[in-house]
């Protein structure tokens, strides 16, 4: 119901529009008398206000334009004065700000009641509201019975369908993946976006889409109702109307309503349903990587469960990702989202693949033939630099570790491998690695040692005691190694001045004895530092 609608009814016959008719068109939600002026209090949106005057006889020119501000900023509909005692004829300035505000004033004589007004505006209002509230209600019973029936999407759209009598789709935009009542609506050409004014009763954000079906015979332009359907997953929904052939009435938004927080708890289902799938697969395969399987045949049943023994050798692959900043603070659920899109690129990539997810780290094995390549640091280069350029390690840089080939029976194997090889491109390479456990090398050695005596006896006892006694020079001369021997991008290394640099070069020589030409001397030295580091690693780790 609008001003235009009101103007006819029969309590109003005889009233004057005398301004803001421009506003004409105003809908209404209620109405109200004013009897002071401090409406910013209690007026609302759609309102129609009545007044005697009463309330506005002592205000100067200023504070009615500040009033009159007020009504257009809330959203008064009209003002409808009476001309009583008070008020023989409007004055002239409220006819001058109603038209400046586009309010419409209407007048009406003293013989006009407020209540029957009042009974005439809000009528049809009560009725309205009543049966929103009731197509509501109706609505909800239907998708409630239909809740205990576990539909599919296909059949819970195909019931939103006869409901609104429009095809609607789910869309999700995360997967590129549509379900529609109509697949000639699923390629659109979007035109023009503006927002849908909120109903009452209407909580979701809706947005209104002017598209062009291109698939239809011949292409049509029209218009679609959209809304973001809020969830616990990482995926984004969209639930789209069809407005076919015209736009939707109040009571398709209680249908709509309905929907939405119907298919919030279908996919709260889903998602807590796939959380505990997620789980127990990630139980099984910790099981399968860390040798607790015990029999052959329990190996067997648990690779067939995961659907990858189709074939006999296996590889595993490790990425742990890592915050570039440690000191940041990172949003506790972006560490998740950045593994899910790992591995879902890898999956895409590579058929008999299985995953392995907690915390930083995504585990996966790969079975495959021996006339297949497996994972090789080319091809997974090529993937992780995708997802590079896609900007999925935003604040985060990553670590690959891949083992070697092996069999079915030495799956924990290679899962140990993996672990190793993660140690040592942690200890001694910068951001962003990929490596092979077979190009390890001399590591593999050390990596075999059980406890720290083992890996001490490695080290010449005279490095050892220069390094407790001197652990400043000992840093310097690892640097310095590390430089090739120069002095310049050693100094800046350990933000010194070259001179420092080379004033402690020349105590290292007086001390420890070294001689910087003897390559078998640097090599001893450069192994007895990596190998502090996996000591200072392994120590840490315990």
């Amino acid at each position: 119901m609008n001003i235009k609608d009101i103007l006819k009814m029969q309590t109003l016959y005889g009233s004057k529009l005398i301004a803001g008719k421009n506003g004409i068109l105003n809908e209404i939600t209620g109405v109200n008398v004013l009897e002071a002026t401090d409406i910013s209090n209690w007026g609302r949106n759609g309102e129609v206000i009545l007044t005697s005057f009463f309330a506005l006889q002592n205000l100067s020119d200023n504070d009615l334009e500040v009033f009159f501000e007020k009504l257009q900023n809330i959203g008064i509909s009209a003002v409808i004065i009476k001309i009583d005692r008070l008020v023989s004829h409007i004055p002239n300035k409220i006819i001058e700000l109603c038209d400046k505000h586009v309010i419409p004033l209407i007048q009406i004589s003293k013989d006009v009641k407020y209540e029957s007004i009042i009974l005439e505006i809000l009528g049809p209002i009560i009725n309205k509201n009543m049966n929103l509230l009731n197509k509501y209600y109706e609505v909800h019973s239907e998708l409630t019975k239909l809740a205990l029936k576990m539909p599919s999407m296909d059949k819970i759209l195909s019931e939103f369908k006869k409901m609104i009598l429009r095809d609607v789709s789910l869309i999700n935009s995360t997967k590129g993946i549509e379900i529609s009542t109509n697949q000639e609506l699923s390629n659109i050409t979007i035109v023009g976006t503006s927002q849908v004014l909120t109903e009452k009763y209407v909580h979701f954000k809706y947005e209104r889409k002017d598209v062009i079906y291109n698939d239809t015979n011949p292409k049509i332009t029209g218009k679609q109702i959209r809304v973001h359907i809020p969830h616990l997953g990482y995926d984004d929904y969209e639930l789209v109307i069809h407005e076919l052939p015209e736009q939707i009435s109040s009571e398709d938004f209680m249908v709509i309503e309905n929907g939405v927080k119907f298919l919030q708890m279908e996919l709260l289902k889903k998602y807590v349903i796939s959380q505990n799938l997620f789980q127990q697969k990630n139980n099984i395969i910790s099981d399968l990587l860390n040798d607790r399987l015990y029999e052959e045949k329990d190996i067997d049943d648990v690779l067939e469960s995961l659907n990858i023994n189709r074939y006999k050798y296996y590889q595993v692959m490790l990425i742990k990702l890592y915050p570039q900043n440690e000191k940041k603070n990172i949003d506790k659920d972006l560490m998740p989202q950045k593994l899910r899109q790992i591995r879902l690129t890898f999956k895409s990539s590579f058929k008999d693949i299985v995953f392995l997810e907690k915390l930083d780290v995504v585990v996966f094995i790969l079975n495959f033939s021996d006339t297949q390549p497996g994972l090789i640091p080319h091809s997974i280069e090529k993937i992780m630099n995708s997802l590079v350029e896609n900007n999925v390690f935003k604040d985060f840089y990553y670590n690959v570790s891949i083992s070697s080939k092996v069999e079915k029976l030495n799956i924990p194997q290679a899962n140990r491998e993996v672990l190793d090889t993660e140690k040592i491109l942690r200890l001694f390479h910068n951001s962003n690695n990929i490596s092979p456990y077979e190009e390890l090398g001399i590591y593999k050695l050390f990596l075999d040692s059980n406890n720290l005596g083992d890996l001490k006896k490695f080290i010449s006892p005279r490095i050892a005691n220069f390094r407790y006694q001197y652990p400043l020079l000992f840093e310097t001369l690892q640097t310095f190694l590390d430089t090739n021997q120069n002095y310049i991008i050693t100094s800046e290394k350990l933000f010194l001045h070259p001179k420092t640099v080379r004033y402690r070069i020349d105590k290292i020589k007086n001390v420890l004895k070294v001689d910087f030409a003897d390559p078998e001397e640097i090599l001893q030295i450069q192994i007895a530092s990596r190998l502090f580091k996996l000591i200072d690693g392994r120590k840490n780790h315990e």
